[in-house]
This record gives C-alpha cells, sequence and structure tokens, in this order.
C-alpha cells in the first residue's frame, strides 16, 4: 500500500522546457556592441543567442536556402547585412526578423568578409582569390601583382 502512495505521488509527467539545438557551424562570430548578444551561423541561418542565458532568441535565415558565407552588424548594432553563396546581399532589421533591403554582390565568388566603417554608413566586402594554385606556384615578376 505504501509502495502504490510513493509511486502516485511521485510520478510525474515531463513536458520540454528548453532544448539544445545546434547554433553554431564554424565561422565568424560577432558581438553586439552592448555585449547582450552574440551573432553566429549556421548554415543558412544566422543564429542570435543572448549570451546572459544562452539561447537563441532569434534565428534569421536566407529565403534561397543557401549558407551565409558572411555577416556584419554595424557598431551602432541596428543594421544587420549578410551574404550567401547564392551572391546576394541582405539588410536585416533584426530585432524584427526582417529584410528591408536585397542586392545582388558585384563579386563573382561568395563574399567571404565584409565590415562597416565606424560611422555605420559604409560596408566593405572582400572575396577570396580565384587564382589556380598552379598559377600562384610561379615566382611574381618586379610590379607584378595577381
Amino acid at each position: 500500500m505504501f509502495f502504490w502512495l510513493f509511486v502516485c505521488l511521485f510520478v510525474f509527467s515531463y513536458a520540454v522546457s528548453s532544448k539544445i539545438e545546434p547554433f553554431y557551424k564554424g565561422g565568424k562570430v560577432q558581438i553586439s556592441h552592448d555585449e547582450k548578444i552574440i551573432l553566429c551561423s549556421c548554415g543558412p541561418r544566422l543564429n542570435i543567442l543572448e549570451i546572459a542565458t544562452g539561447k537563441i532568441i532569434h534565428s534569421i535565415e536566407q529565403d534561397d536556402q543557401e549558407d551565409i558565407t558572411s555577416f556584419s552588424l554595424s557598431p551602432d548594432d541596428e543594421m544587420l547585412v549578410t551574404a550567401s553563396r547564392a551572391l546576394l546581399l541582405k539588410q536585416w532589421d533584426w530585432r524584427q526578423e526582417k529584410c528591408t533591403r536585397s542586392w545582388r554582390a558585384i563579386h563573382n565568388v561568395p563574399v567571404a568578409s565584409m565590415t562597416f566603417d565606424c560611422t555605420s554608413t559604409l560596408l566593405a566586402t572582400g572575396r577570396t582569390n580565384t587564382y589556380s594554385s598552379e598559377k600562384n606556384k610561379r615566382p611574381l615578376k618586379k610590379d607584378e601583382f595577381l
């Protein structure tokens, strides 16, 4: 009798209170200026985590399902720009998870890096070297650039 009373009192239905999912697959990580948010890419998603709790508070996903190759948050934490393998750059209102503008990159290969200037008005993007390794093995002549 005591056993059944014990079982009845301590049998619970367990509900999931939180779960851990992959949020980072390598690449760039950026911390907001106020040091409350971490941004990191995970395939076609850009995860925005709250540092205090370690939980994903937003997840921005590319419409084209292409991996995010680079991203940058402006120094004033207002503007976020992502670049995908499809050579598409998107400007986001990251707090609302809305794309405010999109345009094609001027590069012919995916954007590898990007950064804002200190005034948050200019965005610089960079790409990887597209020369083959065979061409790079030869010595450069004076005043020759790749």
